[in-house]
């Protein structure tokens, strides 16, 4: 019934809108419940076949196991549901639903190659900013006899001022006027230091890790010397003129002829000091959208069918109100319907509809109907990024993550789930739901701002975002199923108001925040017991704490850059764990000893940066029971003698790694462990580190064994990128000849290695020996 009701679309009456919220809100609670029984059954077949059949059973998973109060509570349980059901069913008779309650669509839009044609020209030339962008241009080449001087475009969201500016930075005469262009885009409620930190990894490109605003803005100095730049900050948001005060200094050290181009929606902003010309971009002529709609939609239409759809498409151009990335999304859309009259005119009609709707708030129409004509599924998708604070960057593989911990996406027809997720991703991208930010050292993506507020629209019921401006009880705390908590720095955070949304499936901590462990009750996840996914990255975290034990149902927990020490042990009664994101815990020590039970684990990222890469003390022994396990970043060694729990290579023999590996402490390895860690047969690895303990070299070692182990590691010959650290032997591995696909090959402090030819390697390879 939920779906029937996404395929028409359009609810009128507002009791049935409320009716099926209330049956969105009970499928979302028996979900949790046939996933409860479902962990229980799973579990307790899994502990019945590991236990001895001579000795008494142990209670691996007293959380999840079947006595008489679990029992008891699933009664309550099932009983509470049925009962919300019933009045459901007795409401629905009531409403006399028919089906014209609701607008039934059309059938859905076929997007054929000519959508995948249309969304590649996205980078085509914008129409109507011919004026626009010669003033700029004259501005930017011209002196002007001031320090540094500010050209600012400025006007409502999607009105095409980034597209501007990357038109005006693409000129020949731009390119040849400024020896350095340096592009960033801020965030809403960006600091100085921020800004000062995002200039320099835009000049650099490379990530940034100082935190000092002094030091950071010496540096920018040193980086901006004797250039001639082009700085644009697209996005600015900070009101006064403290803020840009505070960055000037930094941007002083540049050549005579330095500029900054600035883009935003602020009026204010655009009045700054130094500024020598001031862009207010108006909304394009209807012709002119018409003109975009035809690029992207009616490029490959005949003439003669063009003449019968033109006034259509008229009026839909006419609906997009002067906004040129309305008039792209829906170029986009109707690039998929090959200019037949009937889809037109249905469009056209939902068009007329949304605009008169006073549910859907001040959002373009034209972009509302983009969202509508998604397939089911792909609004599921769209809809959970408003979890996502306006601007916030993310990277693909995280998405992919959450969508499946959430359930939105299964596998299919023997494909990965990740790859059918990832699929998901990339079909919003093509539609713009998704841009690409400027990001280092690896992309990140974002929802463009109107396309967030279409987000946040559709979730609204469902999903929350607490900051100190917003801290109200939702209506129906019931229905809250998704909470994002936004602090600025140095405030307390009330993680207590989170209690009373019990459903919630889905908690993420804004990165910004100052987050220490007293600021997480022992008791929070004892009562979020439907939790799915919990994002505690990028804060002062020391300790987790062990009620983590409770949350059955967490697929994803992520403590990425974070302080944590050590992990409670309860976290192994996660049974239905898929994602632990232990990225950039640099004071991680140990993992706990019952990892061996996460049988469902998919990703384990343990990727420190491999400048700054450590061993943990000991690995829990047991990986070769993760039979699921596709990513694991890391992994030590142990001495045939010692550590607590000697996990050894022969554990990774069956494991289907993908990504990156760094293996520690070779040292303690040997030959035959390395043959049964069968690198050879692991295709999907493509990036490997094989690293030996700082002071091998330095002390009486077996060479020919560590030669003996470092032949044994031989990888796939996919792999792309090999780093080898501290290796106390005289030749490199022949093996290195034969790997096909290598772009780089990193030897560091190889003392012993003497001799090093790269005649046979393949041509065009980087290699870095220091």
């Amino acid at each position: 019934m939920l779906t029937d009701a996404e395929e028409r679309r359009f609810i009128v009456d507002d009791h049935v809108k409320l009716w099926l919220q209330e049956l969105r809100a009970s499928a979302f609670d028996v979900d949790a419940l046939l996933d409860r029984l479902s962990t229980i059954t799973a579990v307790s077949r899994l502990a019945a076949a590991e236990a001895e059949p001579s000795r008494k059973r142990k209670r691996l998973w007293p959380n999840i196991e079947l006595g008489l109060r679990q029992r008891w509570e699933l009664d309550a349980w099932i009983a509470k549901i049925n009962e919300r059901l019933k009045e459901i069913h007795e409401l629905k008779r009531s409403f006399r639903l028919q089906a014209g309650d609701g607008r039934r669509a059309a059938q859905p839009i076929e997007q054929s190659s000519r959508f995948l044609e249309a969304a590649v020209r996205r980078d085509e030339r914008p129409i109507g900013r011919a004026e626009e962008k010669a003033k700029i241009i004259r501005a930017l080449v011209s002196e002007s006899g001031l320090d540094l001087p500010v050209i600012s475009i400025w006007g409502t969201t999607g009105i095409g001022k980034t597209t501007l500016a990357r038109l005006v930075c693409g000129d020949q005469e731009v390119q040849n006027f400024f020896t350095d262009q340096i592009w960033v885009w801020l965030p809403d409620r960006c600091d100085v230091r921020r800004a000062t930190k995002m200039i320099i990894e835009a000049v650099t490109r490379q990530k940034c890790d100082l935190l000092s605003l002094d030091i950071l803005q010496q540096r920018l100095r040193e980086h901006l010397s004797e250039k001639r730049f082009l700085l644009v900050i697209d996005n600015l948001w900070a009101e006064g003129f403290q803020f840009w005060e505070s960055l000037r200094p930094s941007l002083f050290t540049g050549k005579e002829g330095s500029k900054v181009l600035v883009t935003t929606q602020n009026e204010m902003v655009s009045r700054m000091p130094s500024n020598i010309l001031n862009i207010n971009l108006k909304g394009l002529e209807t012709e002119e959208c018409l003109q975009i709609l035809k690029v992207y939609a009616f490029s490959e239409v005949s003439s003669r069918d063009r003449h019968d759809i033109e006034l259509i498409a008229r009026r839909i151009a006419e609906k997009c109100l002067g906004s040129p990335l309305a008039a792209k999304y829906t170029g986009l859309l109707l690039s998929g319907t090959d200019g037949q009259r009937e889809q037109l005119e249905n469009i056209l009609s939902d068009m007329q509809f949304l605009e008169h709707d006073r549910n859907t708030g001040t959002i373009v129409a034209s972009l509302q109907i983009s969202y509508q004509h998604l397939p089911y599924h792909l609004k599921q998708c769209f809809a959970f990024c408003s979890v996502f604070p306006i601007g916030y960057e993310f990277e693909k593989d995280e998405v992919v993550q959450l969508w499946i911990a959430d359930g939105l996406v299964n596998g299919s027809r023997g494909r990965p789930v990740e790859m059918v997720a990832g699929g998901c991703f990339d079909e919003l991208l093509r539609r713009s739901f998704f841009e690409t930010s400027n990001s280092f050292p690896n992309p990140k993506f974002r929802v463009p701002a109107l396309m967030h507020e279409q987000a946040q629209l559709v979730s609204k019921h469902e999903a929350l975002t607490l900051d100190p401006d917003n801290s109200h009880i939702a209506d129906h705390p019931e229905w809250i199923r998704y909470a994002t908590i936004l602090c600025p720095k140095n405030e307390p955070l009330a993680l207590d108001k989170i209690y009373q949304y019990e459903n919630l499936r889905f908690l993420k901590l804004c990165p910004a925040m100052r987050l220490t462990s007293k600021q997480v009750p022992s008791a929070l996840f004892s009562k979020l017991i439907c939790l799915r996914a919990l994002d505690l990255s990028c804060n002062e975290l020391h300790v987790l704490p062990d009620s983590i034990g409770f949350s059955i149902h967490l697929r994803f927990l992520s403590l990425r850059n974070t302080l944590i020490e050590n992990l409670p042990e309860t976290i192994c009664n996660l049974f239905n764990l898929q994602t632990l994101d232990l990225q950039d815990c640099y004071s991680l020590l140990d993992l706990p000893e019952g990892m061996r039970r996460l049988v469902n684990l998919r990703h384990l990222f343990l990727h420190l940066d491999w400048d700054r890469v450590t061993a943990f003390r000991s690995m829990p022994s047991g990986f070769d029971k993760l039979k699921s396990l596709r990513t694991l970043s890391r992994f030590v060694v142990a001495a045939q003698d010692g550590g607590r729990c000697k996990c050894n290579l022969n554990e990774m023999k069956h494991l289907n790694v993908h990504g990156e590996l760094c293996i520690l402490k070779l040292e303690d390895a040997t030959h035959d462990g390395a043959m049964e860690a069968n690198l050879s047969g692991k295709g999907h690895l493509h990036k490997l580190m094989l690293k030996w303990s700082a002071n091998t070299c330095t002390r009486q070692v077996n060479i020919e064994e560590s030669e003996r182990v470092i032949e044994a590691l031989c990888p796939h010959s996919n792999l792309k990128h090999l780093r080898i650290d501290n290796y106390p032997g005289r030749r490199l591995p022949s093996w290195i000849e034969n790997l096909s696909y290598l772009e780089s090959l990193e030897i560091i402090s190889c003392p012993r290695l003497t001799q090093f030819s790269a005649g046979t390697m393949r041509p065009n390879i980087n290699v870095r020996i220091q």
